[in-house]
């Protein structure tokens, strides 16, 4: 990957450190993964740079978070300004691939892997808390998995800036791990009612102003911790090409591993959960499992006639007797960059169409390539083993554009009911699929080739500010 030299400052900074850039990380030309000066014996390290005001509030900050040591949170060796305005974090570099490259290489976690991400990850999050601090931004890409499986909380930007609440970084912590796991239809349709405890539990405090102790309690209560299981190198390797591609972030450099993996304690040891079978017949998952947030809705299925489904009233679309051949009215949509909106419900309508046709060529042309999103899609294809749906509804209650993430990307939160339909397997076999409730999702939209496309799914709640 070429690499893009850092500031003067950044790199006069490193060399005080005793360090040099190896690797820029993320993709906002403010992170790089640094190792020692002539490849000496050393520590490896990072460097974060923030546009932050250089001020009281900054150095109160600042002053509790190089305080912290925690065993899942990145260490701060230093905060230091680098010009007006501009502040450098220094941190003890963590080896690993994040969490959004382990989940883009293989299946959605279990939920005994899910309370092992979600436990270390919500005991960081309450030694920030406990010293008034907020993370800001607790997204799968700003987890690294450790050797061993253990995870780190990383990019601390946003507690410099102040820019969360602590709230917020409970309600941004379930989000992420809801769209670990896998989709709710898959539980559903094989039966799984226990399966989903975990899922249940975790959506129930996203109704609430939880705090990181009530993740604790409520993983624990609900599941047995298990080792996230990472991918070989190759996998990894692919799965990280293609999020940066994607632009959701860089590889990131592996550096020595200077202190051994910790696995989180479990305080109880309850039922495991089961894996959801491979081979289900998933619904027509329509929005479950597949686009990011996995709950059953398909976000924004309009009519052809309504390029701005934005209101209660917009009509249904029924998807499994739709054309699929793309018409003008949809591809003006989809190119309408004024108009995150209507392109949503376009991509939502071709989604349902394919997953109800299983066309897995169109489903993946509908997202950015490598994002969570596609993988989630092809997760849900494979799950679906040729299954189609027949007699499928998809009515849009709301659509709302929500703002923008820091990447750039527009988000857009969709309220929508699945109606009831039939799964109809290779074999001939029928299964009725009631209508489920009524449901809101938040798609990331980017602008990719000249339109728009999916880039990940998640909670409302769950979105960057």
């Amino acid at each position: 990957m070429h690499t893009v030299p850092p500031p003067d400052d950044v790199a006069r900074l490193l060399h005080a450190h005793g360090a040099r850039v190896a690797s820029p990380v993320g993709t906002d030309g403010a992170w790089w993964v640094a190792r020692p000066l002539d490849d000496a014996d050393g520590p490896w390290l990072e460097v974060q740079v923030a546009d932050v005001p250089p001020d009281a509030a900054l150095a109160a900050r600042a002053g509790a978070l190089t305080g912290i040591d925690h065993p899942h949170l990145a260490r701060v060796r230093a905060v230091e300004v680098l010009g007006p305005g501009r502040v450098a974090l220094v941190c003890e570099h963590v080896p690993g691939p994040t969490l959004a490259a382990v989940r883009a290489a293989r299946t959605p976690l279990v939920d005994g892997e899910v309370v092992t991400v979600a436990v270390p990850v919500a005991q960081a999050l309450d030694a920030l808390h406990g010293v008034g601090l907020a993370h800001g931004a607790v997204g799968a890409d700003r987890v690294v998995v450790r050797p061993g499986g253990v995870p780190v909380l990383v990019d601390l930007r946003g507690v410099l800036r102040g820019d969360g609440t602590p709230t917020g970084d409970v309600h941004r912590l379930l989000a992420t791990l809801l769209g670990l796991m896998p989709p709710l239809d898959a539980h559903l349709a094989a039966g799984l009612d226990d399966a989903v405890r975990l899922r249940d539990a975790l959506e129930g405090l996203l109704r609430t102003d939880a705090r990181a102790a009530d993740v604790v309690d409520t993983a624990f209560a609900c599941a047995d911790a298990e080792p996230v299981i990472v991918p070989d190198a190759d996998a990894l390797a692919g799965a990280q090409v293609a999020l940066a591609h994607g632009r959701t972030s860089a590889p990131r450099v592996v550096g020595e591993d200077p202190a051994p993996a910790r696995r989180p304690r479990r305080d109880r040891r309850v039922r495991r959960s089961r894996r959801a079978v491979a081979g289900l017949v998933v619904v027509v998952l329509l929005g479950a499992g597949a686009w990011g947030v996995r709950a059953l809705v398909d976000r924004g299925a309009a009519a052809d006639a309504a390029p701005h489904p934005s209101s209660p009233s917009s009509p249904s679309a029924r998807v499994a007797d739709a054309d699929p051949t793309p018409d003008d009215a949809d591809e003006r949509a989809l190119r309408d960059r004024e108009d995150p909106a209507g392109a949503a419900a376009v991509l939502t309508r071709r989604r349902a169409e394919a997953l109800a046709t299983v066309d897995g060529a169109t489903l993946a042309d509908l997202a950015v390539a490598g994002s969570p999103s596609q993988a989630a899609d092809a997760d849900l294809l494979a799950a679906l083993a040729g299954a189609r749906s027949e007699g499928l509804v998809v009515e849009v209650e709301d659509t709302t554009v929500t703002g923008r993430t820091p990447e750039g990307d527009t988000t857009v939160e969709v309220t929508s009911v699945v109606g009831p339909h039939a799964r109809v397997t290779p074999a001939g076999d029928r299964t009725d699929v009631p209508a489920a409730p009524s449901r809101t999702v938040e798609l990331v939209l980017r602008w990719a080739d000249a339109r728009w496309r999916v880039l990940d799914v998640r909670e409302p709640s769950g979105a960057t500010p």
